[in-house]
């Protein structure tokens, strides 16, 4: 039996697939469907929701899975069933219909729980009693587009969640969500079907940009195969990058417990701001070591993992010599005005020692929970960057004020010649090493 979000219970359809605007929510508690399909209603008014208990999603052949848009499973992750897989049915279900779009809604789930069930096959995963309705509305939205093909016919789910997403085409990749998104490039999860696991695929277009000549995509070439080689536990593994003649695209390990930018939004702590600047730290030194000058370092391109590590994405460097990054035009939600240092503003190839003076800015605003510089414009920030003094720290956090002082030098000669010098002076500060 299913019950809709109105409370009605039609039985499901063993006859040809309905295509329409409906999701199916999977849940042995028909109370917490019937909430879930509410919470549906609310976040997209024109999706209806359809509902069935655990062995009845085990019961509906491929064509009636065919028939929705979406699947939301409500997950136990509190064992009460003899130590059971509690993700086996998010697996089965993924196995048996790939391309179905799977939501996993969890009660007493934690970040390990999220990142398990991503590899389990879901696109997107909430706690079921705080989901962010603006949120889900907008992972939603990409599959409510109606499409038909020539013959007037609509398409199947499948085709229609990846033909009318809106979503660049890179062969070999199904765009599932964007996931973030800035003046030069856009990040989606996808999915690979040769592939385990979903990746974050960078995406930049490069459509009509006569100044990126066949050098210029041969160095992003040779830059992606030196970073797909790093092995480091703070560096992103890069699995796969490619060229087209309208977009350049690198797929990276995804991290489902988001980056940086969402941990700041609450205080750290000096032993936090400690462990993450010493992993920034010593995830710089292994890509300078291999050449490579990330260029665009900032909260957002640091992910977290569920063992409280943060990694290194968002490569800049090869990014920056294909497209040359125009610091006027920045968004300030992407965060770059904030970290850069004050030669990129001057237009200044930096080296090194620039991704330093942005793990100082880094730095400084885990311990003292706020920017160093601020402004209502770029030229104010931009003016802090070139000629502010460096603000003080709070007094608990004095001692590390030489540090930030030399990281945050306005010359670079000033600064810290390389990442193994900070991680020294850190050490030695701190007592390790």
């Amino acid at each position: 039996m299913t019950t809709t979000s109105t409370a009605v219970t039609p039985e499901l359809s063993a006859a040809a697939p309905r295509l329409g605007r409906r999701c199916l929510v999977v849940h042995d508690d028909l109370e917490l469907r019937l909430r879930l399909a509410g919470v549906v209603r609310r976040a997209a008014s024109t999706l209806d929701a359809d509902s069935v208990s655990s062995s009845g999603l085990e019961n509906l052949s491929l064509e009636q899975l065919g028939s929705y848009l979406c699947a939301m499973l409500i997950v136990e992750f509190m064992q009460r069933n003899g130590g059971a897989d509690p993700l086996a049915a998010v697996a089965r279900l993924h196995a048996r219909a790939p391309r179905l779009p799977i939501f996993v809604f969890a009660r007493h789930g934690n970040e390990r729980s999220a990142a398990r069930a991503i590899k389990a096959g879901a696109i997107d995963y909430w706690p079921i009693h705080s989901v962010d309705l603006g949120e889900f509305a907008a992972a939603l939205q990409p599959l409510l587009v109606p499409v038909v093909n020539t013959s007037g016919k609509a398409k199947s789910w499948a085709q229609a969640s990846l033909e009318t997403s809106g979503y660049p085409e890179v062969a070999g990749y199904r765009l599932l969500k964007k996931i973030a998104h800035s003046s030069a490039a856009t990040i989606y999860l996808a999915r690979n079907d040769d592939l385990a696991q979903p990746v974050a695929l960078k995406v930049q277009s490069i459509q009509g940009l006569a100044s990126v000549s066949e050098e210029d995509r041969q160095r992003f070439a040779r830059e992606c195969e030196i970073l797909s080689s790093l092995n480091h536990r703070s560096i992103a593994d890069v699995i796969d990058f490619g060229i087209t003649p309208d977009y350049l695209y690198l797929a990276l390990e995804y991290f489902p417990c988001g980056s940086m930018r969402e941990r700041l939004k609450n205080p750290l702590s000096e032993g936090d701001a400690i462990h993450y600047t010493r992993q920034i730290a010593s995830a710089l030194q292994v890509v300078h070591a291999a050449g490579i000058v990330h260029r665009d370092l900032k909260p957002s391109n640091l992910m977290l993992t569920t063992d409280n590590r943060v990694v290194l994405i968002d490569f800049g460097s090869a990014r920056a010599q294909l497209v040359g990054l125009d610091l006027s035009r920045s968004d300030l939600m992407t965060g770059t005005p904030y970290y850069v240092c004050p030669e990129q503003i001057n237009g200044k190839d930096p080296d090194q020692r620039g991704d330093l003076y942005s793990m100082g800015v880094l730095f400084y605003e885990m311990l003292a929970g706020r920017l160093p510089f601020l402004g209502n414009t770029l030229a104010e920030i931009f003016e802090g960057h070139r000629n502010g003094v460096v603000p003080v720290l709070p007094g608990s956090c004095a001692r590390y004020q030489p540090l930030i002082n030399r990281l945050m030098a306005k010359s670079p000669d000033e600064r810290y010649p390389s990442a193994s010098h900070f991680l020294a002076a850190l050490e030695a500060l701190t007592g390790r090493g």
